[in-house]
């Protein structure tokens, strides 16, 4: 099958997070199994953007932010509607990554009008909202493309639940999970004497909130815990409230052995980083399906993580880390239970790479896409 995803945004940092690495890891495992399978989406920050992505051949089309104050939601790629108008009836589906955004809303629209059938993917991002724009766009576009898609894939129930206000009964629903390729590393045992490395790695957003690990993390240094601390991701609006908590390290005595902030690291080393850190902390919120929990879980790091993720059930059944309150006490009382307890964490962190490797494998994910996609052809476009 030739098969086309539509993502919003790449940047060198893999900046837009998930839907950028599942489309990849998506289009990847596709690839395995024979198919011609490409990615189109926005492009930002490249001297030279790049034709492949993991592997993946890529189309991507210069992007910018058109409204300021809106995040992702106003970028836009005119470019990336026009190739679609052009080269759409060169693929037997397509596969939205959509958004309330400038990029994948016309990209599905498009694809609607030329009627190639295709598939939409949320990732969570289409939800009830309370921001005053969101209803009309969703009368205006989201309830149309989502009604017109061939199948609207979800992460969980929640998100079953969520898609179903928004859209109305009736939606082709399906459940997919997000799957994560096997590592070509794993978390190794550390060098004799060196300190645990206690890691946050996301986009320092408001609702990832990067602040709250930092405030732990100075707590725990301060109470003499034997740890680091580290926070790594994209600046998004929340790091100055991190810079803050660090400078009131930084005079209480703590340098940045103790801990630091560190730049975004590009997708393709973002595995080799994770790997060094001895426990993965997110506290963010209302998260449907974190793609960073599964990396971390497919490295053999035990994770913390608020009892509102949609992970929350996998880890506490499969003992792979610490499902929290999402208070800044539980955080800390998480992260001093597995730094004081290494023996504890590494079995943790052995039992949710075996979990991982059961229960969302790319192969897995890849076979269940192949199905899908196969049965909207039978089917044939409306």
């Amino acid at each position: 099958m030739r098969v086309l995803h539509v993502v919003t945004l790449v940047t060198p940092e893999g900046a837009y997070g998930g839907p950028t690495r599942v489309a990849v890891n998506q289009c990847s495992a596709l690839r395995d199994q024979g198919h011609d399978a490409v990615i189109a989406a926005g492009v930002s920050g490249f001297d030279e953007p790049p034709t492949t992505l993991g592997g993946v051949p890529a189309h991507l089309f210069p992007a910018k932010r058109v409204i300021s104050g809106f995040g992702y939601a106003s970028m836009r790629a005119p470019a990336l509607t026009r190739w679609i108008a052009e080269h759409a009836s060169k693929f037997d589906v397509a596969h939205v990554h959509l958004a309330r955004d400038l990029v994948t809303i016309p990209a599905a629209a498009r694809l609607r009008r030329t009627r190639i059938p295709f598939v939409a993917q949320p990732h969570g991002m289409i939800a009830p909202r309370t921001h005053p724009l969101a209803p009309l766009i969703d009368r205006l576009w989201t309830v149309t493309l989502l009604r017109s898609a061939a199948t609207v894939l979800h992460l969980t129930e929640a998100e079953h639940r969520a898609l179903s206000v928004v859209g109305g009964s009736g939606l082709p629903l399906r459940q997919l999970p997000n799957g994560v390729p096997t590592p070509s590393v794993t978390a190794g045992d550390r060098a004799s004497g060196e300190l645990p490395e206690v890691l946050f790695m996301a986009r320092l957003h408001e609702r990832k909130r990067p602040e709250l690990f930092a405030e732990s993390a100075l707590s725990l240094l301060k109470s003499s815990v034997g740890a680091r601390f580290a926070i790594v991701g994209p600046a998004e609006g929340a790091e100055s409230s991190v810079d803050a908590v660090i400078e009131r390290a930084r005079a209480a005595g703590f340098d940045e052995n103790a801990i630091r902030r560190e730049p975004a690291v590009s997708p393709d080393v973002a595995g080799e980083r994770m790997a060094r850190a001895s426990v993965y902390v997110l506290p963010a919120v209302r998260e449907p399906f974190p793609m960073t929990v599964l990396e971390a879980l497919a490295l053999g790091v035990p994770v913390i993580l608020c009892d509102d993720c949609g992970l929350a059930e996998f880890v506490r059944t499969h003992e792979c880390g610490v499902v929290v309150d999402g208070s800044a006490q539980s955080i800390t009382q998480a992260i001093s239970g597995l730094v004081s307890d290494p023996a504890r964490a590494q079995a943790m962190g052995r039992r949710g790479r075996s979990a991982v490797q059961s229960a969302f494998s790319m192969v897995s994910v890849g076979r269940e896409l192949e199905q899908i996609y196969s049965q909207i052809l039978e089917q044939g476009c409306p």
